[in-house]
């Protein structure tokens, strides 16, 4: 089987993943955008918000970079690299202004467990990048699967988390 054909069995869930996570992304804008002052004065908040959008985004970039024409598995497993690291490095700076800030009401532990499940979703895209890369397609195919849904559901949480955290907040003040 060819890295194309490959590619094209796997088309309907990188499908269904990318459109997800667009959609996911539009409506954590408009929740947060209803609270925004909230989301800028508290650097906890700010944080996982910043993590949160990032995991969508990368859900939807891994779809894209999937769904191209290609008969190049590496061509394929350096988007996905590049696309780890680039998460990886954009979540630092965030992940150390929310937990220098004491967590708020989100809490440093919680902080440090999202941010720390962010990464593994990161590294786990590296890893099916690098079988990509040596021509282990159906092994990162297989791989990519979980590591999306690790991804997916945590974003989710995260903005479950920041929806409530920001009307809280909010009722208060």
């Amino acid at each position: 089987m060819t890295v194309r054909d490959a590619l094209a069995s796997w088309q309907p869930l990188y499908l269904t993943a990318g459109a997800a996570a667009a959609t996911l992304v539009g409506l954590l804008f408009v929740g947060l955008s209803l609270h925004i002052r909230v989301v800028v004065a508290q650097p906890d908040v700010r944080s996982l918000a910043r993590v949160t959008l990032t995991e969508f985004f990368v859900v939807l970039l891994v779809a894209l970079a999937l769904l191209q024409p290609t008969d190049s598995s590496a061509q394929v497993g350096y988007w996905l690299v590049a696309i780890s690291v680039i998460s990886g490095v954009l979540i630092v700076r965030p992940a150390v202004d929310g937990i220098r800030s004491g967590g708020g009401r989100i809490g440093s532990s919680m902080l440090i467990a999202r941010f720390g499940v962010s990464a593994l979703s990161f590294l786990g895209l590296a890893v099916a990048g690098a079988l990509f890369i040596g021509g282990n397609a159906t092994a990162a195919l297989d791989l990519l699967l979980p590591v999306l849904v690790l991804a997916l559901v945590v974003a989710v949480r995260n903005t479950w988390d920041l929806l409530v955290t920001v009307a809280e907040r909010s009722d208060s003040d």
